[in-house]
């Protein structure tokens, strides 16, 4: 991520005014739909494609930068478009987790990931901000699997810009997108701050000029294909409908514990009995087996991360502010300065600055905000996966209820929600870590344990709650559910 100039918007975030297009789109391509396609045999790979109401990392800040104000940005609908391999070809399940190669986390829990295009919609015109490849652009990485893969993914996928691009254009079409603004390779070259090999640019964002009918504009400060969709629909290959399979068992509810990690900052406890209480909390967790979330202030996260994922590599870390200071208004600024990819933000005391804006949020690639939602429910709401906070361990430490009430209205919360959110604290854990085996069990019975970034994958994945939360109104349910009815039919 490159640096930014954040402005802050003190007003609260609004829906973006998003064009009335199906928000589902799952396809599946294969040798068969390319046929009498140009494309050579060598340049095909079975593939999924999967488009999420979100935006790719740093497409904000790239389309401020390209000469769109802000406020335009704000009336389109931002797509991202994830194109994963169904074939695999021997390759290790680890070529697809690690995380230095899939630098931008962009997997969402699932495998074979090998390309994304981040998409911004308006006005019937669908402007690219990204086409990245993690897999084949960051394998260098990691040595002792370039050193393993680099010849079969540079056989196999080599030319996933243009399967990627196909699938672009694909979109467009199904949801009535009458042309696609593609930026030229010498758009790219030319602002790409850091290093680069321009051959390699040049090759993917001017593939368009090659295979499809277009030309070369200029749209604010930015140089563009135009590439017009129907009179290219006969060089598309059109791919075909993904079904989901319903699951045969409703699920269990989930259960995500957030670790307020924020030592003594506002609090008389001692850093010492806060270092302590983490490690304890840790241990324990291991020995049951449960996955939780670490929102670290990020003064201390450097101090703190690695004891918390070499304890258990899957739990999740967020950020709990940068130091707690709710007064200031750079808090999200000053985080990403600490670390580019943690992925979710826990405000101090679950309270809603002027600044935590979904705009400011996304602008610095935040994926999930974790507080005392008035909503209740976990939901995506204009880029950003929002997850209910249902209670904390608050009310132990000022005595307003002792542990076994306490305790009694967890239980209770646990089991009547289908994602319950557990706020703890380091600072407050004397209150219950001693009795935290237990009520891991309790829980345990209620329901499945979760973290943040697993919440914020499936609520992207899921074809229900990947809808704007403006279809959740009375006025719009009926016609909701028919939409996904129908989808899920097809």
């Amino acid at each position: 991520m490159e640096n930014k100039r954040i402005e802050i918007e003190r007003n609260p975030a609004t829906a973006s005014e998003s064009p009335s297009r199906p928000q589902m789109y799952r396809k599946t391509g294969n040798l068969a739909s390319f046929a009498g396609k140009r494309f050579a045999r060598r340049e095909l790979f079975g593939h999924r494609v999967i488009a999420v109401p979100k935006q790719y990392p740093d497409a904000q800040f790239l389309l401020e930068r390209r000469g769109i104000p802000r406020h335009i940005i704000k009336r389109g609908q931002f797509y991202q478009l994830n194109l994963y391999s169904t074939d695999f070809y021997g390759l290790p399940d680890e070529l697809f987790t690690d995380p230095e190669i899939n630098w931008h986390h962009q997997q969402f829990g699932q495998k074979g990931l090998i390309a994304a295009a981040g998409l911004w919609v308006r006005d019937s015109v669908a402007t690219v901000t990204t086409l990245q490849s993690d897999i084949c652009q960051q394998l260098y990485r990691h040595k002792r699997l370039s050193n393993s893969c680099k010849t079969q993914v540079e056989t196999h996928f080599k030319y996933w810009y243009g399967i990627l691009f196909n699938a672009v254009m694909d979109f467009c079409l199904a949801t009535g997108v009458s042309a696609v603004h593609s930026p030229t390779g010498r758009q790219i070259v030319a602002h790409t701050q850091k290093q680069i090999t321009p051959d390699l640019f040049l090759r993917i964002y001017d593939y368009p000029q090659a295979e499809y009918q277009c030309r070369r504009i200029t749209s604010g400060e930015a140089e563009y294909w135009e590439i017009p969709v129907k009179p290219n629909a006969e060089h598309i290959a059109v791919l075909q409908d993904l079904l989901s399979d319903a699951p045969l068992d409703p699920p269990r509810p989930r259960i995500c514990i957030f670790h307020d990690i924020e030592e003594n900052v506002d609090t008389p406890i001692s850093s010492a009995e806060c270092v302590e209480s983490l490690t304890q909390m840790l241990k324990l967790e291991k020995d049951f087996g449960v996955t939780a979330t670490y929102c670290v202030l990020g003064t201390a996260l450097d101090r703190k991360r690695g004891e918390i994922i070499s304890s258990n590599p899957c739990h999740a870390i967020g950020f709990h502010s940068f130091n707690h200071d709710l007064g200031d208004m750079t808090q999200l600024r000053q985080c990403r300065e600490v670390d580019l990819r943690v992925r979710g933000y826990r405000p101090p005391q679950s309270k809603m600055t002027p600044e935590l804006t979904d705009y400011n949020l996304s602008f610095l690639n935040f994926e999930w905000l974790a507080s005392g939602s008035s909503h209740g429910h976990c939901m995506l709401e204009n880029g950003i996966v929002k997850v209910p906070i249902h209670y904390d361990d608050y009310p132990l430490f000022t005595g307003a209820k002792d542990y076994a009430q306490w305790e009694s209205d967890v239980l209770e919360l646990a089991r009547g929600k289908p994602l319950f959110g557990l706020g703890l604290h380091d600072c407050y854990a004397g209150k219950w870590l001693d009795r935290y085996p237990l009520l891991l069990e309790k829980l345990a019975s209620s329901g499945q344990f979760v973290n943040a970034d697993q919440v914020c994958d499936e609520t992207f994945l899921d074809p229900v709650s990947a809808l704007p939360a403006a279809a959740y109104s009375a006025a719009g349910r009926r016609s909701l559910f028919k939409r996904v009815a129908g989808w899920l039919m097809q």
